[in-house]
């Protein structure tokens, strides 16, 4: 790796960090920028898996004060998630590399179309009344979950939508459950394929220490942007870097 390089993983962990704690879809910035330094896809996805737990890190832990009085809600949900993340991170595994790599450009559309429709999903999520279906609400979140631990990019945003459905609550305390949910499956995910997965484990050491600061004071860097020229420059490079892959 040379200094070129180890720049636009450091930068680009950054940047993955504060989209996430904000809004969701970071990894359409850190995945691509692992590509570029010449990884493979699947190598690439499952390096990326590694290096965002630091960000979730941060950003579960600035989100203690909307955590309070969701201790239950949160075991059952977090069960689910990590149920979840075992399935989804066992098929990225156990399936072909091939798969994989044929897959991963669709994974990275479906993920800009999650991040295109988060301010509807935000929208819809503040506006929500309660629905009594816990049960619904534990699958979904389960679910949900199987995409994260094969892919990921986009979670969160799944995540918001499924919790905003069923739970009356403000979208400051659903998203810090959300923050919650996604240090799981990133906490799975990260340590399974740390056992059996092919990590880059330098391009990891740097994309997660970029987004461990990201997660903490780039928030406040990411929020000074308006949200519209932030969410369309993701999509953008995510659509890029899906036709490059498609090609």
């Amino acid at each position: 790796m040379d200094a070129a390089d180890a720049a636009l993983l450091a930068a680009s962990g950054l940047t993955t960090g504060a989209i996430n704690a904000v809004a969701g879809g970071g990894s359409l910035v850190s995945f691509p920028a692992l590509l570029a330094t010449g990884l493979s896809p699947l190598s690439a996805n499952v390096t990326n898996l590694v290096a965002t737990l630091p960000g979730y890190v941060s950003a579960a832990a600035t989100s203690r004060d909307e955590l309070v009085g969701q201790r239950t809600r949160l075991r059952t949900l977090a069960a689910a998630a990590a149920a979840g993340a075992v399935v989804g991170t066992t098929l990225l595994l156990v399936g072909p590399q091939d798969l994989f790599a044929s897959l991963a450009p669709w994974l990275v559309l479906l993920a800009c179309a999650l991040l295109a429709l988060q301010p509807f999903v935000a929208r819809w999520v503040s506006t929500a009344h309660a629905h009594p279906a816990p049960r619904k609400l534990v699958i979904s979140v389960g679910v949900a979950s199987i995409y994260g631990g094969y892919f990921g990019a986009g979670l969160g945003i799944v995540l918001l939508a499924a919790l905003g459905l069923t739970l009356e609550e403000t979208l400051q305390r659903l998203n810090a459950v959300k923050q919650v949910l996604s240090l799981t499956v990133a906490i799975v995910s990260a340590v399974a394929v740390a056992l059996f997965g092919p990590v880059a484990w330098l391009s990891a050491l740097i994309v997660g220490a970029g987004t461990l600061v990201g997660g903490r004071v780039g928030v406040g860097v990411a929020r000074r942007l308006p949200d519209p020229v932030l969410r369309a420059a993701v999509i953008t490079l995510g659509v890029v870097v899906a036709i490059a892959l498609l090609l």
